[in-house]
C-alpha cells in the first residue's frame, strides 16, 4: 500500500480525461484519488470509463448499487463503497436498504427484494471465494435476470473488485465521509 504515489490534479490531467470527467467532477464536487492515480495512463482511464458505461447499461441503477455496495463492502473497498453509499442515497434509495448491504444494520424484516438478495449473495460469494464455487449463485441470478444481465452483473462485480483493490493499494481517501459517519440532522 502506498499513499505517496503522485496524484494528478484535474488541471494537470490529459485534456481528453478532463473533458470526459468534467461532468463527474461537477456531480461529485471533487476530483477523486481514483482518477488522480489512474489518470497517469489517460487512454486506459478513458477506455475504463467506456467499459464502465457498457457494463452498467443493461442493469438498473438499483442493481448497480446492490453490486457496488455489496462487492466493495466484501472486498474492503471503503473508498468506492462510500461513494456509492452517497450515490445510492442521492438516487432515492433508502438508508436502511444501504445499511443492510454495507453491514451497518440488519433490519428485521429485510429491506432487500429477492433480486437484491441474489445479487448481494453472488457479489459476496465471488469476493469471499475468489470466484470459485459460485455456480449456484450465478444460476439463481440467471434465472431472475437472464444471460445478458447475468454477464453484466459478473463484469460489474469484478470491476468493483478491481477498483477496491486499487483503492487499497494506493491508500485512496475521499474528502467526504460515509453516510453512516455523518451526524443525523
Amino acid at each position: 500500500m502506498t499513499d505517496t504515489f503522485p496524484r494528478l490534479d484535474f488541471d494537470a490531467s490529459d485534456p481528453q480525461v478532463q473533458a470526459l470527467l468534467k461532468p463527474v467532477v461537477e456531480r461529485l464536487g471533487y476530483y477523486g484519488d481514483f482518477f488522480q492515480v489512474v489518470g497517469h495512463l489517460p487512454d486506459a482511464l478513458v477506455a475504463f470509463m467506456d467499459y464502465t458505461g457498457t457494463v452498467k447499461s443493461p442493469l438498473t441503477m438499483r442493481q448497480n448499487e446492490v453490486l457496488a455496495l455489496s462487492t466493495c463492502t466484501a472486498a474492503g473497498g471503503d473508498y468506492e463503497r462510500i461513494q456509492h453509499e452517497r450515490l445510492a442515497l442521492k438516487s432515492g434509495l433508502d438508508k436502511d436498504w444501504i445499511a443492510e448491504l454495507t453491514g451497518h444494520a440488519s433490519p428485521k424484516p429485510s429491506t432487500l427484494s429477492e433480486e437484491d438478495a441474489a445479487l448481494r449473495d453472488l457479489a459476496v460469494a465471488v469476493v469471499s471465494r475468489d470466484g470459485r464455487a459460485v455456480g449456484t449463485e450465478i444460476d439463481i441470478v440467471n434465472l431472475l435476470l437472464g444471460p445478458e444481465k447475468t454477464v453484466a452483473v459478473i463484469l460489474q462485480i469484478t470491476r468493483f473488485q478491481m477498483i477496491s483493490t486499487l483503492n487499497k493499494m494506493f491508500a485512496m481517501t475521499l474528502p467526504v465521509a460515509s453516510i453512516f459517519d455523518q451526524a443525523e440532522g
